[in-house]
């Protein structure tokens, strides 16, 4: 994101052109930092708030409600999220670092609890938007110092102690943080809403395929093209094929 040594970026939008250069800051500056602590003990079908723990966290970035709840108690008191926090998990479900160091943004105050292996920022909102931060620690070269500095096998984690003080180069100015964070706002809507439309199109493919492909001991589709009427015929897989090749190893 950032030229080497020059602390700008390659790309930059024009009013920014001439401004200051962006700044070096650790990973522990953006906020006040809590670590998680385990609240199963706490769990309840029927509690007020969403537990966020690994499974909240998604390749998408958004938060995946697994509907685990709890209420609160003197366990989870210190633990309950307000708006503009964020939370990042510190261990991934297995090697592959596609988990962890993920962002969560909370967008409302009294709805969610953090579990243990999730950290919590309050965000130092006088100097930086909960929103580019947000965009900003979720892309993939930012996050991969994190992976760099993960540990494990089948699982790999971090602990908050070897990564706060991580650095990155980062906009002070907050004029610069809401153009940057506008622009990944329209282009997260525009790709959610394209995904829309494919999985529309996927449910009504698979539609078709039912429909226009005769069921086992059926002659004729369900549906079918205006003109066709003779039923289908039955052959062998080596009669419709000039030749098979069985695949090697």
């Amino acid at each position: 994101m950032v030229e080497n040594n020059k602390k700008i970026p390659k790309r930059r939008f024009k009013q920014f052109k001439n401004a200051d250069a962006w700044e070096q800051r650790k990973l522990e500056d953006f906020g006040k930092s809590t670590g998680g602590t385990s609240i199963e003990s706490e769990f309840d079908e029927l509690g007020k708030y969403k537990v966020i723990s690994i499974g909240s966290y998604s390749e998408t970035n958004q938060y995946t409600d697994q509907g685990i709840r709890a209420n609160k108690t003197k366990k989870t008191e210190n633990r309950i999220l307000n708006k503009n926090n964020l939370t990042m998990i510190l261990n991934d479900k297995t090697a592959s670092g596609n988990i962890i160091g993920r962002v969560l943004l909370i967008d409302s105050d009294n709805s969610y609890i953090f579990n243990q292996r999730t950290e919590r920022i309050e965000v130092y909102e006088n100097e930086y938007l909960p929103e580019f931060l947000y965009q900003f620690l979720n892309a993939d070269n930012i996050r991969g110092k994190i992976i760099s500095a993960s540990q494990g096998n089948t699982q790999i984690y971090v602990n908050w102690t070897s990564i706060r003080e991580l650095t990155y180069e980062i906009p002070v100015l907050k004029d610069e943080q809401r153009k940057i964070t506008d622009l990944f706002n329209q282009l997260d809507n525009l790709i959610a809403f394209h995904q829309r439309k494919l999985n529309k199109l996927k449910t009504l493919k698979k539609a078709y395929l039912s429909e226009m492909f005769p069921a086992e001991g059926e002659r004729v589709p369900k549906r079918r093209f205006s003109g066709f009427f003779d039923d289908w015929e039955q052959q062998k897989l080596g009669e419709i094929a000039t030749e098979i090749v069985a695949g090697g190893d």
